[in-house]
């Protein structure tokens, strides 16, 4: 009976965690949302500043200016230039907007600056109140 209650608390514990990884297939997953990805000449001045400042290392960030809800991710300094970030979903799931973005890197074959890059990412969705769960 005690090792039922540890795998059983176990489970709970694991399933409380997982938070929005990966469920396309999940009966739990609620609408999608719409957003757009904002071009870096349209990023406001102040979430621009931060993302400069932050940059160099892996973030995730919100930021609201009353209308919208702006949305962002940064994977951190490359080595080189070629990566791109691709999002997967943004949809409800409970009481949670879920983000799922993927760094893809360059080819082989592709041709790329050797120059350091700092791949990030900010996508413009209607305001929430709802929780954002990010998830690479």
């Amino acid at each position: 009976m005690k090792k039922l209650r540890i795998l059983m608390l176990g489970l709970l514990m694991l399933s409380m965690f997982s938070g929005c990884q990966s469920v396309q297939n999940d009966s739990q997953r609620g609408k999608d949302w719409d957003y757009t990805v904002v071009p870096s000449a349209d990023i406001p001045e102040d979430l621009a500043g931060e993302i400069e400042q932050k940059k160099i290392n892996s973030f995730q960030m919100t930021y609201e200016d009353g209308i919208w809800m702006y949305i962002a991710i940064g994977y951190g300094e490359q080595e080189s230039g070629g990566y791109s970030i691709q999002v997967q979903g943004l949809y409800e799931k409970g009481e949670d907007l879920c983000v799922e973005t993927t760094l893809t890197g360059p080819a082989e074959d592709d041709v790329h600056s050797d120059k350091t890059s700092y791949p990030y990412l900010v996508i413009k969705t209607e305001k929430t109140d709802k929780n954002v769960v990010f998830s690479q």
